[in-house]
């Protein structure tokens, strides 16, 4: 049925355009309406009258208003009065006609349509009705003028709502940024609720009531905009941070306030890669988000030419005129809705739709995110995401051909496979840009973390690789993973001391003693494992708890304390490991003492020895598996919505100081056990033969197994202290 309607529409449009291209004077609208179904001739009339409207004013004949084309058309206006887009159409020609808009109009013509109004052209209720545009003011005040205490020194940026200056405060004798706009919004009062590194910071403003002006003065930022970098971006044949260090370096010149060559970007991020960069300055841009979301505000304009750069490369948001505070008094929704549409999320769109159910009131911080997402894909692409140039029509058929293409999803694009920050970078980006708000990032402050983390290679790859084979596994079955890190290796060095000791005592004791050997070892084991067992699970059960459940619905405290519980799985297996061993080697030779009603002294020192050598060297290895688990595959999950605290780096720092120890375990204590067999033992006897035989190949093979672990876990250790020179906080 869709299918058909489109091609009547398509069909009397194709006749009516020509008609137009034969008669310079306008074709009549009733020759080209269908002549029954009362629902389609409005339809159709609605369409027609949109393209009417263009030609008409792009035309030597006369013009008309749709009041002219209801009067003609009385139908127009049945069943719910005047059509909401075609006041939209009328309004978007003359504006780009260049008619002098007078924007309350609108209100007094179509007072039943009030609300929708106000709403599709963005209009304040206080708002004036001759408001000047940015594009005016930027045209009325130029350098070298004086406007109230500023002497304008340079021109920043024109913006729709007003226009920025470089100016010396003359009465502080200051420099600042100055913001020139008509005299309406809550901007200061929303800018004066935020103090943080990175959002402009806003000094004041001043009224000229009598120019119907406001001068908002705020901290200057002399690297320009983020949206130089990007147009410089694409056309660079090689794209490193040395961009944004030119970028920054030709703001500096341009306002004289700096020498470009005294600047340095913080943190080396000249030398950086472009995917480093796009995290770096993404982790600030969202840390900002994440702030202004904890005061009540929504920006709801994120875009490159609302990012200014300080002069060592900070990252700074601005532009705050259509942001929403709750706490603004006066202010709603509606009143500041607006934004830039390439850059707005399915639900922002609807939102500026008033023939979409969807309100301005309905957006939360997931809409930033994904404008945030946007930003930072054109920033890492050169292009943004969504091909919205393609889209068609004018009002709400734009608008709807525009939410088709966010949720249609973004064309897939193959990050390089041997840099590990795109590759993550891609992953992150496209988790911002979810048509469903409910698949993004939930909050700035999770996008924060992953981006802060992604900066790191080596943190990237384990961030991403943790989603693909063994790891994700691990992830699945997180508690069998852990189980047999921690328990396999010592059923290993069980079944070998078994061996050991039993060809020990056949050879040097009575078969009934042998015997008795026998069930005291099922004995030990029956109930060593079993306890071994059920302790790991109790230590282990906040880790497995979260893991089993989905990370974005478990609570801040509980991924802390699963977080600070991972990294002591294995200091903790290697402590339960060796107490078992050596508990054992004391009951064995007490047991067998008992049961044979005397046991020489020497057998003592015999079954201590060799099951605490047993036990060193099997804690050994579960704690090198464990930590590979661990950092590998449990830690990048339990890090994906929450940064790196100060805890946690101080148990990367324990966790690599174990690290040694446990190494010089896996090669000390097998080349200690040989020591000792070649001193006290004739290794000409078979057993004895068998054992160094084992510690000779275990210590070797082992000692280059648990060494490749060590090296690559000790890399991972200092990839994550890295990181968290940016990301750990004490909160």
């Amino acid at each position: 049925m869709n299918d058909d309607i489109d091609d009547v529409l398509t069909r009397h449009l194709e006749c009516f355009l020509e008609a137009w291209e034969s008669n310079g004077f306008g074709p009549c609208l009733v020759e080209h309406l269908p002549k029954e179904d009362d629902e389609l001739r409005r339809l159709v009339l609605i369409e027609l009258i949109k393209v009417d409207l263009e030609n008409r004013h792009a035309s030597d004949g006369p013009v008309l208003v749709l009041e002219d084309y209801a009067a003609e058309h009385p139908e127009l206006l049945i069943p719910d009065g005047m059509p909401v887009d075609l006041i939209y159409e009328e309004f978007h020609v003359r504006k780009a006609s260049g008619e002098t808009i007078i924007t309350d109009e609108w209100l007094r013509r179509f007072p039943d349509k009030a609300d929708q109004v106000r709403q599709l052209l963005q209009l304040d209720d206080d708002a004036p009705s001759n408001s000047l545009t940015g594009t005016q003011l930027s045209e009325t005040w130029q350098p070298g003028d004086h406007i109230g205490d500023f002497y304008l020194m340079s021109a920043l940026g024109t913006g729709a709502f007003g226009s920025v200056f470089l100016a010396r405060q003359e009465s502080m004798q200051r420099m600042v940024a100055l913001k020139v706009s008509a005299d309406k919004g809550q901007e200061a009062q929303t800018l004066a609720q935020l103090d943080h590194p990175n959002i402009v910071r806003v000094y004041d403003q001043t009224r000229l009531p009598e120019q119907n002006l406001r001068l908002l003065y705020m901290q200057f930022a002399a690297g320009g905009t983020l949206q130089s970098v990007v147009k410089a971006s694409r056309h660079a044949d090689i794209k490193t941070g040395a961009i944004v260090a030119q970028c920054i370096a030709d703001a500096l010149d341009h306002t004289g306030m700096l020498s470009s060559d005294n600047v340095s970007l913080k943190c080396g991020m000249a030398e950086k890669s472009w995917p480093e960069v796009t995290c770096q300055l993404g982790m600030e841009l969202a840390r900002a988000l994440h702030y202004a979301h904890c005061q009540g505000i929504l920006h709801r304009d994120v875009k490159p030419a609302n990012v200014l750069l300080a002069a060592n490369g900070t990252a700074k948001l601005a532009d705050f005129n259509i942001s929403y505070s709750a706490d603004t008094e006066g202010s709603s929704p509606v009143a500041y809705f607006g934004g830039s549409l390439a850059y707005m999320s399915p639900e922002q769109l609807a939102a500026f739709d008033p023939l979409q159910s969807t309100t301005p009131a309905d957006l939360d911080e997931r809409s930033d995110v994904f404008s945030l997402g946007v930003l930072l894909w054109e920033l890492m692409y050169g292009q943004r995401p969504f091909p919205d140039e393609s889209v068609t029509g004018r009002g709400s058929e734009m608008l709807a051909g525009m939410i088709a293409l966010r949720q249609n999803g973004i064309p897939e694009r193959a990050a390089s496979s041997t840099n590990a920050v795109e590759r993550r970078l891609l992953s992150i980006l496209k988790r911002c840009l979810a048509a469903d708000p409910d698949d993004r990032y939930q909050s700035a402050n999770e996008l924060a973390s992953d981006l802060g983390l992604c900066l790191q290679p080596r943190v990237a790859r384990l961030m991403q690789e943790c989603e693909t084979g063994w790891r994700r596994l691990a992830l699945i079955r997180p508690l069998t993973a852990f189980l047999l890190a921690a328990i396999g290796p010592h059923v290993l060095a069980a079944v070998f001391n078994y061996y050991y000791n039993d060809r020990e005592i056949h050879a040097q004791m009575p078969a009934p003693v042998a015997k008795s050997f026998f069930r005291i070892v099922v004995a030990v084991n029956g109930v060593a494992f079993p306890v071994g067992f059920w302790l790991c699970i109790r230590f282990s059960r906040p880790v497995i708890a979260v893991l089993c459940q989905e990370i974005a619905n478990t609570t801040v405290e509980a991924a802390r304390t699963a977080r600070l519980r991972a990294f002591q799985l294995s200091r903790f297996v290697t402590f339960l490991g060796i107490t078992e061993w050596l508990i054992a080697g004391m009951i064995y030779p007490v047991a067998l003492h008992a049961l044979t009603g005397g046991l020489a002294a020497k057998w003592y020192v015999h079954f201590v020895g060799s099951l605490l050598i047993c036990g060193l060297v099997a804690a050994a290895y579960p704690f090198f598996m464990t930590a590979t688990l661990t950092m590998r595959s449990f830690l990048p999950a339990l890090l994906k919505n929450d940064l790196l605290k100060t805890d946690d780096v101080t148990e990367l720092h324990r966790l690599s100081e174990q690290s040694a120890w446990s190494l010089y375990l896996a090669g000390g204590v097998p080349a200690a056990g040989i020591m000792i067999l070649l001193t006290t033992q004739e290794v000409t006897n078979d057993n004895s033969a068998f054992a160094l035989r084992v510690l000779s190949i275990v210590g070797a093979v082992g000692f280059a197994i648990v060494l490749s672990l060590a090296r690559s876990l000790q890399s991972d250790i200092e990839a994550l202290q890295e990181a968290s020179r940016f990301l750990a906080t004490d909160d």
